[in-house]
């Protein structure tokens, strides 16, 4: 039964990864990785990975600060207004 999971779960990474690649040849026509607004929802995107991480760590220890929780909410936000601004700017 594991084998079958596990099979099932490689196929649905291959096929992932597929529309993966059609996804990125799309937007690469596009010019959309010329654009300052997808490098920057990409850091941001790593920035608010690494801050869920940390704050992960730190509550093994002592309670999360309530500055790291409204860091990351802004950061969401953030994300959430730049995704809006590259579909208006790149509507593909």
């Amino acid at each position: 039964m594991n084998w079958l999971i596990a099979l099932a779960f490689f196929g649905f990474c291959w096929w992932r990864a597929a529309k993966a690649r059609e996804r990125a040849a799309e937007l690469a026509a596009t010019g959309i990785g010329l654009s300052p607004l997808y490098w920057v929802s990409n850091a941001l995107a790593a920035v608010l990975l690494g801050l869920v991480l940390y704050m992960a760590h730190i509550h093994n220890q002592s309670p999360v600060p309530a500055f790291l929780w409204l860091a990351a909410l802004a950061i969401i936000v953030a994300l959430l207004f730049l995704r809006r601004a590259l579909k208006w700017r790149y509507p593909v």
